[in-house]
């Protein structure tokens, strides 16, 4: 380890390579723990290592003083819960909230507001609880009193109150004609009456119990109560919800009976209460009630003011609270992961990896918070030297943060090898741009991403479903995707599969005749509108977008093998340069390039002027593998075209060999060299004596020169079987790969004819077309094709489409592409940052 301040590097992080990683050791006195932890975390430029990776939690120093914080943390969230369950909203959080220096003093006043809102909450409950009992009294009394003293008739439930021989009986006489009402107002009366409230959904079943505990001996009235009331039934009394009720009156005789009925009752949830048998006794009884629902409701209208005052006050504070919290829980968690000198409690130590340009920004500012804190001692910062990886610290913002993230979902970068992420920002939406080509269509995706990107502020605070929050996230990828779909669609000349024209053309229809006359020149930008009348329409773009698939095809994998390179350099593996890169590019130029030639040559060709029919491409590439040194096709596209395939028929298959020896060959000579430059057998094999100690350490430095030998010959053969396969792999993979590219031309065609489909079918023959109809039908055909024709423009070609285009242009990316030079098994770097407590992933 050296204190000595490293040089910094010549070149900051950036997306194309993860910046130089430094490995740094941070010792200070205990005491001033928590104040490296604060500078630390506020300048955000330290991941920190954990020194106590052996020990549980529960045994680490800052334990208990994290789980008070854990304890605050869930205070904090009751006290949020109860906020916004009464209908307040939570003021915003503003700046950073300083450190905690008394987590007592803040414990104590957040479990002193939680007591007093829970008080709050309990007395609301029991005012709530009894004005409910209140109102469910006075429903009984007046829903009884129909029933009780006659008048309006009400039908009994026959399948519960009464015999099945008596189904249908309608009581349209009072109790007392009919016999039922109680003769006398004791308990020894031939009818008594138990009479209260039930949640609606157990009324059926305590219906059924009662008759059939009575044994048919008992008259049972079932009410409804048009408003719902409070129940607790199953659940405790602060947990009481409004459900719909009924009002139940069951007459019988008996005092056994009613013992038995008021059990029932007590198990289903019926609320019991009283009522009187006379009328002037339940009128009076009834105006009481009245007059105690009053008292009540003024008592719970106070106590419901007290509580959202309470909340009120608290609501402007819980933000800071929960900041300030989360801050501390941080703090805490980091210095868990420090080594304490328990033993001697003077220092400690941190490690970390930190960002080569911000180690000196590190040094600086733990020297500046040890002079503020008037600390005699310094922090002494070291660099250490280590074969340990380091993570990958890739800086992205809000633009390129949406292209990293598909690099990253197949696999995080290797450190200092080259990020896909940095190449993905242009050449996936060139790729999606291809399939998606259309001026019309890419407007569409444009106005999407500038809506989501104008609302970025609003929808990145909204609770978005999982398909809502990935379109989000990709909003820049949107936008570059639609930008390049227009610049594409343009190159086609279509807009929704109509050509546009914006340029001229060089073809002028021939009077009375179908046929166009060509005027020698060309059109300044795409394609000429001409060619989508033409009767060779789909002969032309088949074999002009195919062409366009391999040569971009090509380009982007010729750019993936090249960057290769790039990290060979890196890592300064010269073998794998010369026994890798060039003998992979020298195979892949040797038959795809050459392809991409003979497109390029025969695209520049005036094949008309010089009356010649053009080659036909795929039988040159196969002739130069069936028949080398011959060329079957009638014209040529450059003199001595046969020598230069055999010649490079023949780069291609040297580059094979060289492609699969050399590695393993030299893997193998460096472990004989290995091998041979061990010392000589020592004096054990030469007869002499040795001390028993000096006799066991040989013998236990013949045991691990033996593991060592079997550890090199598993690496060799590692070696050989891995340099086997990536042969194989890119030999063959270089053809599935130029052929996987050939979705681009499937794509692009089928999204071109099911445009247009729907404009020749719908459009053109029912909107545009005239009908014949009298006028305002024929407008509301129009207009019906026409809404018919957006939505399947909308759910067709911009959803099912889109997603299909995009899909296979990331299939091209991790697959393709990516393949020839990304490994993907880094670790990401993240600083531990007081900045990134309450951020969501997106920010």
């Amino acid at each position: 380890a050296s204190s000595a301040p490293p040089k910094a590097s010549a070149t900051m992080g950036s997306m194309f390579r993860s910046e130089r990683m430094r490995l740094v050791q941070i010792i200070e006195r205990n005491d001033a723990a928590r104040d490296v932890v604060r500078v630390i975390g506020e300048l955000g430029a330290m991941q920190l290592n954990d020194l106590n990776a052996g020990v549980h939690f529960q045994k680490r120093t800052f334990s208990d003083e994290a789980r008070r914080t854990q304890d605050l943390a869930r205070v904090i969230d009751f006290l949020e819960k109860t906020a916004i369950g009464t209908g307040l909203k939570l003021a915003p959080h503003e700046g950073d909230a300083p450190a905690l220096t008394n987590i007592g003093e803040l414990e104590a006043q957040l479990n002193g507001l939680a007591a007093d809102v829970k008080q709050a909450r309990t007395h609301e409950m029991q005012a709530r609880l009894s004005q409910n009992g209140l109102k469910e009294h006075v429903v009984v009394l007046q829903l009884g009193e129909a029933v009780y003293t006659g008048g309006p008739a009400v039908e009994l439930d026959c399948t519960t109150s009464t015999p099945p021989d008596e189904a249908g009986l309608e009581m349209s006489a009072s109790l007392i004609e009919n016999g039922y009402a109680p003769a006398a107002p004791s308990e020894a009366s031939m009818l008594q009456l138990v009479a209260g409230t039930i949640p609606r959904a157990a009324a059926l079943a305590f219906e059924k119990l009662a008759y059939r505990m009575a044994r048919g001996n008992c008259v049972l009235h079932s009410l409804p109560v048009e408003e719902p009331l409070l129940s607790s039934y199953g659940a405790k009394a602060e947990e009481a919800t409004h459900v719909p009720k009924n009002v139940v009156l069951v007459f019988f005789s008996g005092s056994v009976l009613k013992t038995k009925l008021l059990k029932i009752a007590s198990h289903f949830g019926v609320a019991v209460y009283d009522f009187p048998e006379r009328r002037a006794r339940r009128a009076a009884l009834e105006a009481r009630l009245q007059l105690e629902l009053s008292e009540v409701g003024h008592v719970l209208a106070l106590t419901q003011k007290h509580k959202r005052d309470l909340l009120t006050e608290i609501v402007h504070r819980c933000s800071y609270w929960r900041h300030a919290a989360a801050r501390e829980l941080a703090t805490l968690h980091t210095l868990n992961l420090l080594s304490f000198d328990l033993k001697q409690r003077v220092v400690f130590e941190a490690e970390g990896w930190v960002p080569d340009s911000r180690v000196p920004e590190l040094r600086a500012v733990l020297l500046a918070a040890a002079a503020s804190a008037g600390r005699e001692t310094q922090p002494i910062v070291n660099i250490l030297e280590t074969s340990e990886t380091p993570p990958t610290h890739l800086p992205t913002n809000k633009f390129t943060a949406g292209f990293q993230g598909l690099v990253n979902t197949y696999g995080y970068p290797r450190y200092r090898e080259v990020n896909p992420g940095a190449f993905a920002i242009i050449c996936f939406p060139f790729l999606f741009a291809i399939m998606f080509g259309d001026v019309g269509h890419g407007s569409m995706l444009l106005c999407l991403a500038l809506f989501l990107i104008k609302n970025e502020a609003t929808l990145g605070k909204a609770q978005l479903d999982d398909i809502m929050q990935m379109v989000y996230g990709g909003r820049y990828v949107l936008l570059l995707n639609a930008c390049f779909a227009i610049y594409v669609g343009f190159i086609y000349n279509e807009a929704f599969a109509v050509p546009l024209g914006l340029f001229g053309s060089a073809f002028h229809p021939t009077p009375n005749s179908t046929d166009a006359t060509w005027d020698g020149s060309v059109v300044v930008f795409g394609i000429d509108p001409a060619w989508h009348h033409a009767s060779n329409k789909m002969t032309f773009f088949n074999s002009f977008k195919m062409k366009v698939a391999i040569v971009f095809g090509v380009a982007q994998m010729t750019l993936g093998i090249s960057l290769s390179l790039l990290n060979h350099l890196e890592f300064r593996d010269m073998r794998s340069i010369w026994f890798q890169f060039v003998p992979e590019l020298v195979f892949f130029l040797a038959i795809f390039g050459y392809l991409v030639l003979m497109i390029l040559i025969k695209w520049s060709t005036d094949w008309v002027g010089l009356a010649k029919r053009p080659p036909s491409l795929l039988n040159t590439l196969i002739s130069m593998f069936m028949s080398p040194g011959v060329y079957t096709e009638e014209s040529r596209l450059f003199p001595h075209q046969e020598t230069l395939q055999l010649f490079l028929l023949l780069l291609a298959l040297v580059a094979v060999p060289f492609l699969l020896i050399p590695k393993p060959l030299l893997a193998y000579l460096d472990s004989r060299t290995r091998y041979a430059s061990l010392p000589p057998p020592d004096a054990a094999s030469s007869g002499l004596q040795l001390p028993p100690a000096e006799e066991a350490e040989q013998a236990a430095g013949a045991q691990s020169e033996e593991e060592e030998g079997e550890a090199e010959e598993h690496d060799l053969s590692e070696v050989v079987v891995h340099q086997v396969i990536h042969t194989i792999e890119f030999v063959l993979g270089s053809i599935s790969n130029t052929a996987s590219y050939l979705r681009l031309w499937a794509l692009s065609l089928a999204h071109a004819q099911l445009s247009e489909l729907f404009w020749e079918k719908v459009m053109l023959g029912v909107a545009l077309k005239p009908s014949g109809a009298p006028f305002p039908l024929n407008g509301l055909l129009t207009f019906l094709a026409f809404a018919i024709w957006t939505m399947l423009h909308l759910g067709v070609i911009m959803v099912m489409e889109n997603l299909s285009s995009f899909l296979h242009a990331l299939r091209l990316q991790w697959v393709e592409f990516q393949n020839k030079f990304y490994h993907g098994d880094g670790k990401p770097f993240v600083p531990f940052a007081y900045a990134r407590l309450g951020q969501t992933e997106e920010d």
